[in-house]
């Protein structure tokens, strides 16, 4: 008996052109979270067309997948984007920026299924009008929110504080929890919360870790990596397999318009 379809995850990353020869990339973790928890097959979506082709290339994409996965990233949201200001930290990817924040706004417009983490959760208010934080820790009575660089890689992406969810949330039944812990490694973070978003959970600081769109199916977005290691993390596991609930939903809906 023929096995049924899984459905499609693009997943967005990032440019790397510190090389004579740049490449795209995703990392291994996000691509092997939508294999395994989520149970989609990973695709990365590629800006390489010409600019004036941009939205078309979006609406193709939209057209032809279940879900959208935007990734964390060593790079920072140009403050161009946010009105942030000259000197906020690097590294940029212009690449990225541009394509990103054009496919959020018409992914989330088309109600397609998109999970954001780190860079994407940042990604996701700028597109939206929000704005960041260009500094964290220079705030203050903020608790520290990036693990040691120099630290080994597991203990890096492992817990360092709790997130609380806002009372009343919709993502206690996602998360299955409250209060749970989650590993930190940004140096920048929420200011002004974009349109039309909610935010779902924070830092015991304040800090925002968890927004979602209000009134889409499953647009949500995270502070945290989630997709390190879901089995050791009851939440993220969670999380992957809503997200991964609502991309079937959408596959399904697509085969029987």
């Amino acid at each position: 008996m023929r096995a049924a379809a899984k459905p499609l995850v693009a997943i967005v990353g990032d440019l790397k052109d510190d090389t004579d020869l740049p490449y795209f990339m995703v990392g291994e973790k996000y691509a092997r979270a939508v294999a395994e928890f989520a149970h989609a097959v990973p695709l990365m979506a590629l800006p390489v067309g010409p600019e004036a082709d941009r939205d078309a290339d979006i609406a193709t994409l939209i057209a032809r997948v279940d879900g959208f996965f935007f990734t964390g990233s060593p790079s920072n949201v140009h403050p161009s984007h946010w009105n942030g200001p000259d000197d906020a930290p690097g590294p940029f990817d212009p690449v990225r920026d541009r394509f990103a924040l054009a496919l959020i706004r018409a992914a989330v417009a088309a109600q397609v299924p998109a999970l954001f983490i780190c860079r994407g959760f940042q990604e996701l208010n700028v597109a939206f009008g929000g704005t960041l934080h260009a500094d964290l820790a220079a705030l203050p009575g903020r608790l520290p929110h990036h693990a040691p660089e120099d630290a080994p890689y597991d203990t890096r992406y492992g817990p360092l504080h709790a997130v609380d969810l806002v009372p009343g949330s919709p993502l206690e039944a996602t998360f299955g929890a409250r209060s749970f812990p989650v590993n930190s490694l940004h140096y920048q973070a929420l200011d002004r919360i974009g349109a039309g978003l909610s935010v779902e959970a924070r830092a015991p600081d304040g800090t925002p870790e968890a927004v979602r769109v209000s009134g889409h199916p499953f647009a949500v977005g995270v502070q945290w990596h989630a997709e390190y290691r879901p089995d050791l993390s009851p939440a993220n596991a969670r999380l992957l397999a809503a997200f991964g609930a609502a991309v079937r939903t959408r596959q399904a809906a697509r085969a029987h318009p």
